[in-house]
């Protein structure tokens, strides 16, 4: 095996030559590029030869950093053919051997190898990568759309069919001012937790490489770059190497419609693959973020030789390692101090708005309030004491929580908050079913993470629902859907007694509850049955009301599972529980008050994939039963929502709307949080939930999280508890016990 010196121009000759395309990092226009860098000088190019043959070439640049200077060989050596890892080994060592005679300088190499051999090691700075994601360009827009991943296709024409941006090559504009488009490179580093290079290093890239080397694409709604990308070529391969978009522009998929356009152009210029660049892998988890947008847009995922250094100086680059691990160490103390310093101001930049003054609201401001300290605005008509007289809310009476009062005094607040996020939000079905029909009345500062209209008719009809539980492997209850518009007769159900009736959609019987109807019957026999029909029809409901068949077991048999969607459409939050004990007054009947936090990682997943299926965005949260004498585990509904009880999932260990702002207002949300620790949650005292727990071995559960300590209850907030507001708390807490004296006295094997 020989090497031999090079020129950059025989370099280039050689590799024409064989199948791949060279790298632009291995150009002569690169190089020229690299040596107007400081610190950066082309060192020299050499060719491998194996029996007289050259088997790979390999292009140096001289980095000149701290004192001392190493050699960096960017996706090289570039290899006539796949290498053995035995082969790759002999050259290793051929180049190590050979830098060393001729240049006593360096102190290690960092170039590209794929096997893992004992003369490397891990790089001391960077993040190199072995997996990245090559779209095939070959055809037209259709061809490149259907060799995608389906979530890809669907991405993509969501935005062809919603973005509001255009797409263009703005190679030229870019050369004459780079300033807006480092505008959006710096939003993004603030975003994703990098610095950003200074302006004139992206400007020098575009100016150097010129137009034939480097492309400049960008979308722009209203003028406006909200997002772009510098793309290399070289031959027939492009290579996505910056890219960078606006937070408020990412729901509307502008970068994805954006990809498909780069594609579509790259194509017309003669390239044939377009390498995305990266993606995260066990040997890069910190490049796992980048997956979830990359890799949709390929069904294939292609291995590449990562980045890794070879020492020459053994002594020296030993000390270098020692000094790396000293410096992260006090990075990672310094981060860590900065990080919670930050969490503990209150976030200027967010305000939350939350709809309705019952006790779910008070849970979402408290989590807002644990997590960003901030105080949040309720707008409520009549709302419990224990918001009223609340210090981490300033409540807003409005009178009716329609469509337009809803839209006045949001877009008052928002106005008046004109420098920050408003996170608009609803918990009860009737209340996101107003937010539904005014968010596009809200101003640009606000967002409303709820799901799209169709998404959640999808979920809410119970047809669709079923048929969608099916396909994701989740079982339903035996349910017939009794349309109460009309005056035919309805004719009698063929599901046996006794059975249970409620409604279709709540958010249409909002008005029932207030005229005395309960949420859910328990109905013995057909004339039961009947007379509640003649009921809701003279009071003028006009909806869908549902029969299904009873699922007995009293309320312990009862699971309450929360899933967050995020802006990516996958999920990003889970939680889960066991409930104890169920509210049994029959406007809350059903609503669970007491609860042990569980993983359900197996109902996770499905649950998740059938929200994904229909696009669903936001908080989601199933009610679901199991059957105490066949074991079946059915789902009977999902809410569109996160539900009155979110509180239970921060005290499991995931604050909710901290997931939520991560998403939607940071524009960060790329992990999923599982609330997994156990916990013993309640809105009622514990000698209640004693009393009604009848399984030994739940209740020795429930008096170890006691002694423990784990026992949390939203409205006890130690940050919150005045005087005046402990005394509500109390008092809601005593009232509990006659409560349930009155509507549920003992428990029983139906939970009716």
């Amino acid at each position: 095996m020989q090497i031999k010196d090079i020129t950059i121009e025989e370099l280039e000759a050689i590799a024409s030559t064989w199948s791949e395309p060279l790298p632009i990092e291995q150009t002569a226009v690169w190089s020229n590029y690299q040596a107007t860098i400081d610190g950066r000088t082309p060192w020299g190019c050499i060719a491998i030869e194996d029996k007289s043959e050259v088997i790979a070439v390999v292009s140096f640049t001289d980095y000149a950093t701290h004192g001392y200077h190493y050699l960096r060989a960017h996706h090289a050596p570039v290899w006539a053919q796949t290498p053995t890892p035995e082969l790759e080994q002999a050259v290793v060592q051929a180049i190590r051997n050979y830098v060393h005679k001729r240049d006593r300088h360096i102190a290690f190499i960092r170039m590209s190898v794929k096997a893992d051999l004992p003369e490397c090691h891990p790089v001391l700075s960077g993040i190199p990568y072995d997996r990245t994601v090559i779209i095939d360009l070959a055809g037209d827009q259709d061809d490149i759309l259907a060799r995608m991943k389906p979530r890809g296709r669907r991405d993509v024409r969501k935005a062809l069919r919603e973005s509001p941006a255009t797409c263009a090559d703005e190679t030229d504009l870019a050369l004459a001012s780079f300033a807006e488009y480092h505008e959006v490179m710096c939003e993004t580093g603030k975003r994703d937790g990098f610095t950003p290079a200074p302006l004139s290093d992206y400007q020098d890239m575009i100016s150097m490489l010129g137009p034939e080397h480097c492309r400049v694409f960008a979308g722009r709604i209203d003028g406006r770059v909200v997002t772009w990308s510098i793309v290399t070529i070289s031959g027939t391969r492009a290579v996505r190497y910056y890219g960078a978009s606006r937070n408020e522009t990412m729901r509307f998929h502008v970068t994805d419609q954006l990809v498909l356009f780069e594609c579509v152009e790259l194509g017309k210029l003669g390239c044939t693959d377009y390498d995305m660049m990266a993606i995260g892998s066990d040997f890069s988890p910190s490049l796992m973020g980048l997956n979830e947008f990359k890799t949709k847009f390929s069904k294939e995922v292609f291995e590449v030789a990562p980045d890794r250094d070879i020492p020459i100086k053994q002594a020296f680059y030993g000390a270098l390692c020692s000094a790396r691990h000293v410096i992260a160490a006090r990075r990672e103390r310094k981060q860590a101090k900065a990080e919670q310093a930050r969490r503990n101001q209150p976030r200027k930049d967010l305000v939350p708005i939350i709809l309705g003054g019952d006790i779910g609201s008070y849970a979402l401001a408290r989590e807002f309030h644990e997590a960003f300290h901030v105080q949040s605005h309720i707008l409520a008509s009549a709302p419990i004491a224990a918001v009223a007289h609340s210090s981490i809310v300033s409540v807003h009476h409005v009178e009716r929580l329609d469509e337009t009062e809803v839209s006045r005094v949001v877009t008052a607040l928002a106005q008046e908050k004109s420098d920050a996020t408003c996170v608009v939000i609803g918990n009860t079905d009737a209340l996101i079913s107003v937010l539904s029909h005014c968010k596009d009345t809200f101003p640009e500062n606000c967002v409303c993470p709820i799901p799209n209209e169709e998404a959640i008719r999808l979920v809410s009809d119970k047809a669709t629902f079923a048929k969608l539980c099916a396909e994701h492997g989740l079982d339903t209850p035996l349910t017939e859907v009794v349309s109460l518009a009309g005056t035919d007769e309805i004719a009698p159900t063929a599901i046996p007694f006794p059975l249970v009736a409620k409604p279709a959609r709540s958010s249409e019987y909002a008005g029932q509850l207030l005229h005395g109807f309960k949420k859910v019957y328990f109905i013995e026999k057909q004339s039961e049955l009947d007379e509640l029909w003649d009921q809701l029809r003279s009071d003028g409901f006009t909806g869908d009301f549902l029969v299904q068949e009873l699922i007995r077991g009293d309320d312990t048999y009862m699971d309450s599972l929360t899933i967050y969607m995020g802006s990516n459409g996958k999920p990003q939050l889970f939680g889960s529980a066991q409930v104890l004990l169920e509210d049994h007054a029959p406007s809350m009947l059903g609503n669970p008050v007491a609860m042990i936090t569980r993983p359900m990682p197996d109902l996770w997943d499905r649950a998740a994939s059938l929200l994904s299926s229909v696009g669903y965005q936001g908080f989601a949260n199933f009610d679901i039963k199991r059957d105490p004498a066949t074991g079946r585990i059915l789902f009977l509904e999902v809410n569109p929502r996160i539900g009155r009880n979110s509180f239970y999932v921060c005290a499991a260990g995931v604050n909710p709307m901290r997931a939520l702002v991560t998403d939607v207002v940071d524009g960060k949300g790329k992990r999923c949080f599982k609330a997994d620790e156990k916990i013993l949650y309640t809105l009622v005292p514990v000698s209640l939930v004693r009393r009604y727990v009848r399984d030994p071995e739940l209740a020795r559960e429930v008096n170890e999280l006691v002694a423990a300590g784990k026992v949390y209850d939203p409205q006890r907030y130690a940050a919150d508890m005045a005087p005046r507001r402990r005394l509500d708390v109390e008092l809601t807490e005593k009232n509990q016990h006659r409560k349930f004296a009155r509507y549920y006295p003992e428990p029983t094997d139906t939970s009716f």
